[in-house]
C-alpha cells in the first residue's frame, strides 16, 4: 500500500508541476473565483465612464463611423478634470494623428496632469520614413536587477500609440497588451514588457506608479516590489488577478452619453442624469467601452465576455491594494498531493470493505475542496485538481492492490480518471504506462475545425441566458458525434470547435471518421433548427474545415504555459479551411490532402485553390457533399 500510494503521490506531483494539469488546475481556479469575488472588496474611488451601447449608438450618428474625433474626448476630460480626479486612465488607443484637434488635445491633456494613455505592441513592421516609433518615454521604467516579463523582438514588433505631440502631454504611458492562457482566458497579467533592449510599465503598473509616486522596481523571491506596491509573481514575471465580481457589478458606470449630456445640457432632455465636476474629485476615472462591436472580447474567470476596460481597472485596484492572489509554494503543493494521496492507502489497510475508505477518501477529498475555497477567498491559491485526482487515483490504486488484481486496479484506475480527462487519453495512457510521454511528437492526424456563423450578431439579438442553453445544446450535441466516430475534442473555443482524429488510433480510418463525423453534424444541426424554430428560437449556421497533415501534437509549452493539443501548419489550414466557408457559401470544405485519404469514396465539388496566410503554394480544396457507405 505504502508502494502505491507513494507512487500515485510521485506521479501526480510531476503531472502538477510539469503543467500536464494546469488546464484543469484554472478551471478550478475560475469556480473559486466565482464562488468567492467579493465586489465589496473592490475600491469605491474608482468608477468607469462606458462607452456602452446605447451611448455609442446616439453618437454614432451624431459624430459618424468610430474611432470619433478626439475632440470628444477634449471636452470630456476638460469637464472631468475640473473636479480634481486622482487620476484619468484610457483603454482606448491614439495612434495616429488629427490636425484639426491634437493640438487642443494635447494642451487638455497637459492641463489636467493626470492623464494616462496606453500604446500596444503589434505583430510585424509599421512602414515609416523615419526610425522605428519608441513607446513614449514615460511608460519606461527603471528594474533593479532582472526584469522576468515577455520580450518583444524589435525586428518582429512595433509600436501602435500616441503621436508625439500627445505622448508630451500626458503625465504617464503603459503596453496594453498580454497574452491570455492557452484556453484564452486571461488570469495572469505581466507587469513590465521588455522592448528596444528597455523595460516598459505595463497600463496599469504604469497608472499605479502615477498614483503611489514613481519608484524603481525589483523582481525578487518571487515577488514584485515598488514603493509600496508588492505582487507575487510566477517565473514569467506575471502576478495572479484578484477578481472582485463580474463587469456589471464591481465599478460603478457612467455612460458616456450622461457625460455628454453633462457636457451640453441644453442638448438634452432634463430627465437625462447630470454629473458635475465635484462628483469626480479624488476619483480613479477610467474611460472605455461596453458597446458592442468596439471592443475586443476578453474572457475572464467571472465574465466570457469582459470588455478591456474591465481587465484594466480590476488590474489597477488590484496593485493599488496588493490585492494580488498568491500561489502556494512548491513544498506545499507535493505536502497536499502526498498527504491526499496517502489518506487512501491508511482506509484500505484499515477496513476490510471498500465502502468506507471510499466514504472516508470522498470526505476528506470534499474538506480540502472546501479548503481551498477558503483559502481563495483570501487569494491564497492551493493546488485542487493533481491532490484531489491523487486522493481518487490512490483510493482506486490502493483498492486493487488489495485485492491483487492488475485488471481490476486497471478498471479502477481509468475508470477515476476518464471523469476528468479525454477517454481516449486515459486509455492511451493506461495501456502504456512504461512508454507514454507528454513530449510533443509528430503524427499524421485529421484536424477538424467549425464554427457558427454571424454568432455575434445572434449575441445582439437573443436574450443571454436562452442562447447560451442553446449554444450549450449545440455544443453537446456536436461533441457527442465526434466522441462516437472516435475523435478527441481538442478545445471550445468560442462558439466553435476544435478536434481530431489519429491521435491515439494510427490504424483507423481517421480521415472518413472525421468525414462521416462531420455530415452527421450537418444533419444532426438541420434537425436541431426544426425545434429551434419551432419553439420561437433563431436557427443557427456552421462551417467545417478540415485537414489531413503531419502535425506535432502532446503537451505543447513548458512550465505553467503548455497546453495538451496539436499544432502546425496542417492546423493553421484546417482553420482557414473553416473560415473560407463563408467566401465559398458552402458547409464542409476539405483540402486536397484530406481528399487523398478519403479516396474515390468522398462525393465533393471543386472549388478551386487558396493560398494559406505565410505561404506560397497554393492548396486545392473542395466542398464535401457526401461519403459512399462502407463496403
Amino acid at each position: 500500500m505504502a508502494a502505491t500510494s507513494a507512487a500515485v503521490a510521485l506521479t501526480f506531483g510531476l503531472v502538477h508541476h510539469s503543467g500536464v494539469l494546469e488546464w484543469l488546475e484554472s478551471r478550478t481556479g475560475d469556480w473559486r473565483v466565482r464562488a468567492t469575488a467579493d465586489p465589496a472588496r473592490a475600491s469605491r474611488d474608482l468608477l468607469v465612464i462606458d462607452i456602452d451601447n446605447a451611448s455609442f449608438r446616439a453618437l454614432t450618428d451624431k459624430l459618424g463611423r468610430w474611432p470619433w474625433t478626439r475632440r470628444v474626448w477634449t471636452e470630456l476630460i476638460r469637464h472631468v478634470s475640473r473636479g480634481k480626479p486622482g487620476l484619468i486612465l484610457f483603454d482606448a488607443l491614439f495612434s495616429g494623428a488629427e490636425p484639426e484637434a491634437d493640438e487642443e488635445f494635447a494642451a487638455v491633456l497637459k492641463s489636467a496632469g493626470n492623464v494616462v494613455l496606453p500604446f500596444a505592441l503589434v505583430s510585424g513592421r509599421i512602414q515609416t520614413d523615419g526610425p522605428a516609433a519608441a513607446p513614449p518615454a514615460s511608460a519606461a521604467i527603471r528594474v533593479e536587477g532582472a526584469a522576468p516579463g515577455p520580450v518583444y523582438p524589435h525586428a518582429e514588433w512595433s509600436v501602435n500609440g500616441p503621436n508625439p505631440q500627445l505622448a508630451s502631454a500626458i503625465a504617464a504611458a503603459g503596453n496594453n497588451l498580454w497574452t491570455p492562457d492557452a484556453d484564452g482566458v486571461t488570469r495572469r497579467l505581466p507587469l513590465v514588457t521588455r522592448y528596444l533592449g528597455r523595460t516598459w510599465a505595463n497600463t496599469w503598473l504604469a497608472a499605479a506608479l502615477q498614483l503611489k509616486g514613481p519608484a524603481s522596481a525589483r523582481f525578487d523571491g518571487g515577488e514584485f516590489r515598488a514603493g509600496a506596491i508588492r505582487a507575487p509573481i510566477d517565473t514569467e514575471g506575471r502576478y495572479v488577478i484578484a477578481w472582485y465580481g463580474d463587469p456589471l457589478t464591481v465599478y460603478r458606470h457612467i455612460p458616456l452619453w450622461e457625460m455628454i449630456c453633462s457636457i451640453y445640457p441644453d442638448q438634452c432632455d432634463a430627465s437625462v442624469p447630470k454629473h458635475a465636476p465635484a462628483e469626480f474629485a479624488g476619483k480613479i476615472v477610467v474611460i472605455g467601452a461596453s458597446a458592442a462591436g468596439s471592443y475586443e472580447v476578453r474572457p475572464t474567470a467571472v465574465s466570457e465576455t469582459a470588455p478591456g476596460y474591465f481587465v484594466l481597472a480590476t488590474a489597477l485596484d488590484n496593485l493599488l491594494h496588493n490585492h494580488a492572489v498568491r500561489r502556494s509554494p512548491a513544498w506545499l503543493d507535493w505536502l497536499a498531493i502526498a498527504v491526499l494521496a496517502a489518506v487512501p492507502g491508511v482506509l484500505v489497510l484499515r477496513y476490510r470493505s471498500a465502502l468506507a475508505p471510499l466514504v472516508w477518501t470522498a470526505g476528506v477529498a470534499a474538506a480540502y475542496v472546501g479548503l481551498c475555497y477558503w483559502l481563495y477567498a483570501h487569494w491564497f491559491w492551493m493546488p485542487m485538481a493533481a491532490p484531489v485526482l491523487a486522493a481518487a487515483v490512490g483510493f482506486s490504486g490502493n483498492t486493487a492492490a488489495r485485492y491483487f488484481t492488475v485488471n481490476r486496479e486497471l478498471a479502477q484506475t481509468r475508470g477515476t480518471l476518464e471523469r476528468y480527462v479525454s477517454p481516449q487519453l486515459v486509455r492511451h495512457v493506461m495501456n502504456n504506462l512504461d512508454s507514454f510521454r507528454f513530449d510533443g511528437e509528430r503524427r499524421k492526424l485529421t484536424i477538424f475545425f467549425s464554427d457558427v456563423r454571424s454568432f455575434t450578431t445572434l449575441t445582439e439579438q437573443s436574450e443571454p441566458v436562452e442562447l447560451i442553453q442553446q449554444l450549450n445544446e449545440y455544443l453537446e450535441a456536436m461533441t457527442d458525434i465526434v466522441f462516437r466516430y472516435e475523435g478527441i475534442v481538442d478545445k471550445f473555443i468560442g462558439d466553435g470547435i476544435m478536434a481530431h482524429w489519429g491521435a491515439f488510433t494510427p490504424d483507423r480510418p481517421n480521415a472518413q471518421l472525421a468525414a462521416r463525423a462531420a455530415l452527421e453534424m450537418m444533419e444532426r444541426l438541420r434537425r436541431l433548427n426544426e425545434s429551434w424554430q419551432a419553439a420561437g428560437r433563431p436557427t443557427l449556421d456552421i462551417g467545417i474545415g478540415m485537414n489531413t497533415a503531419e502535425v506535432i501534437f502532446g503537451n505543447i509549452g513548458t512550465g505553467r504555459k503548455s497546453d495538451f493539443t496539436v499544432i502546425g501548419d496542417g492546423v493553421n489550414l484546417a482553420a482557414r479551411l473553416e473560415s473560407a466557408n463563408k467566401e465559398y457559401h458552402t458547409h464542409i470544405i476539405v483540402s486536397e490532402f484530406m481528399l487523398r485519404e478519403l479516396g474515390a469514396a468522398a462525393q465533393v465539388r471543386p472549388l478551386g485553390s487558396i493560398v494559406v496566410k505565410g505561404k506560397t503554394v497554393p492548396v486545392e480544396i473542395y466542398e464535401l457533399l457526401g461519403l459512399a457507405a462502407a463496403p
